[in-house]
C-alpha cells in the first residue's frame, strides 16, 4: 500500500536530511517572524551545520520522498518533552503537516509544553486542536507577547449517562435521518470501531458531520464529489479531542457497517452499534479518543448485551481496512472487558 504521508524520526547527522530540514525552518521562520512583526525572532539552526549539529529530538513528515515538515523537541528536566519549533514548507501550509507531527508526539507523551507568540494565531489554533491548554502569558524583554501552553495526557475518564431513549447525555446530537428499527426482538450485541476523516485525513471540519446528514457539498472538496448520494451514519463519531458526537440512538439501526459478518451472522447493522474514530489508517488516534471510547463502551455494556468488539476491516475484511494498523486493540482491550 503506498502511504500518503509518514512521520519518523530523522538524524540529521546525515546532510540529505538535514539540508531540506534547515531550508524548511529558514522560510518558515521568515513567515513567522512577518506574522509576529518581529524580526528579532531567533533562527533554530542559522546555518546546516547548526542542523547537522542537533541532538534534539527531530522528528520529520514525509509526502513520498519530500520533506514537508519538521517538529524539534526536548527533554524536559521534570519529565516529558518541550517543542521547540514546529516548522512546515511555506508551500505546504494547511495541509495538515503540523497536526501529523504533534500528533506522533503525543502519541506516547504525557506532558508537552510549548511557547508561542500571542499574535501567531495559526500556531495557537495548531496546539489548541491537538489538545494544548492555555498556561501562562507574559511579555518578552522586547515586548514580544508568548503564550506557554501545556499537553497534559488524559488521566480520568468523561463520566455519561446513558437516557432511556438511546441517546447519551453528555454527547453532542446531530441526529442522522440514515437509519432505521433494529429487526424485532434484535438487540445491540457488537460494538464495531471505524475511523473516518473528510477531507481524507484532514481533521476538526464539519464534513463528517454533513456526511451523516446528507449536507455534504460534493463542489467543496474533489473527494466529496465521489461520494455524493452516500448515505451512511454511525451511532457515534469521537473527536480528536474527545469528544462525542451522537447521531443514532442505540437502540435504531445505523447504516455503519455495509456489506458485513461477524461469527457467521449477516448483516451486522442489525445487531451491532458502531463508534466512528476521527483518523485514518496512517497515524496514531489521540489519548482523549481512547479515554472516551473506553468511558462509551463501558456506559454501553453496562446498559446493553454487548458481548464484543471488533474493528470493520474484521467484520467487512477485503473491502474494509479501518480502524487500520495504528488502533491499538491491547490498549483498547485493557480498558474495555470486551472480546473480539
Amino acid at each position: 500500500m503506498e502511504l500518503p504521508f509518514t512521520v519518523r524520526e530523522l538524524d540529521l547527522t546525515d546532510a540529505q536530511l538535514a539540508e531540506p530540514a534547515w531550508r524548511i525552518q529558514l522560510a518558515a521562520h521568515q513567515v513567522e517572524a512577518d506574522w509576529l512583526a518581529y524580526p528579532a525572532l531567533p533562527v533554530l539552526w542559522p546555518t546546516l551545520n547548526d542542523a547537522m549539529a542537533c541532538h534534539q529530538r527531530v522528528l520529520g513528515a514525509f509526502e513520498g520522498t519530500d520533506l514537508r515538515g519538521v517538529l524539534v523537541v526536548s527533554e524536559r528536566p521534570e519529565g516529558g518533552w518541550h517543542i521547540e519549533r514546529t516548522v512546515v514548507d511555506p508551500q505546504h501550509f494547511h495541509a495538515g503537516w503540523g497536526y501529523r507531527l504533534l500528533n506522533v508526539l503525543l502519541a506516547d507523551a504525557d506532558e508537552v509544553t510549548v511557547d508561542t507568540g500571542a499574535a501567531n494565531s495559526a500556531a495557537l489554533g495548531l496546539y489548541h486542536k491537538a489538545g494544548f491548554e492555555p498556561e501562562q502569558r507574559w511579555h518578552g524583554p522586547d515586548g514580544l507577547v508568548l503564550w506557554r501552553l501545556h499537553y497534559r495526557r488524559p488521566t480520568t475518564l468523561p463520566s455519561l449517562t446513558l437516557l432511556p431513549d438511546g441517546w447519551i447525555q453528555q454527547a453532542r446530537c446531530v441526529p442522522s435521518p440514515n437509519c432505521d428499527e433494529r429487526s424485532e426482538g434484535v438487540q445491540p450485541e457488537l460494538l464495531v470501531i471505524h475511523n473516518i476523516s473528510l477531507p481524507p485525513y484532514r481533521y476538526g471540519g464539519k464534513g463528517v458531520e454533513q456526511l451523516f446528514t446528507n449536507r455534504l457539498n460534493p463542489a467543496e472538496h474533489p473527494f466529496y464529489a465521489t461520494i455524493d448520494g452516500l448515505r451512511v451514519s454511525s451511532h457515534f463519531f469521537i473527536r480528536r479531542n474527545g469528544e462525542l458526537v451522537q447521531c443514532v440512538s442505540v437502540h435504531r439501526r445505523a447504516w455503519h457497517a455495509g456489506v458485513s459478518s461477524w461469527q457467521g451472522r449477516e448483516r451486522c447493522n442489525d445487531f451491532s452499534i458502531g463508534v466512528e474514530l476521527e483518523g485514518c489508517d496512517f497515524e496514531p488516534f489521540s489519548a482523549a479518543q481512547y479515554g472516551m471510547l473506553t468511558a462509551l463502551a463501558n456506559t454501553l455494556k453496562a446498559a446493553l448485551p454487548l458481548r464484543a468488539m471488533t474493528g470493520h476491516e474484521h467484520i467487512a475484511p477485503g473491502r474494509k481496512t479501518d480502524p487500520g494498523p495504528f488502533f491499538d486493540w491491547p490498549r483498547a482491550r485493557r480498558a474495555i472487558d470486551l472480546p473480539g
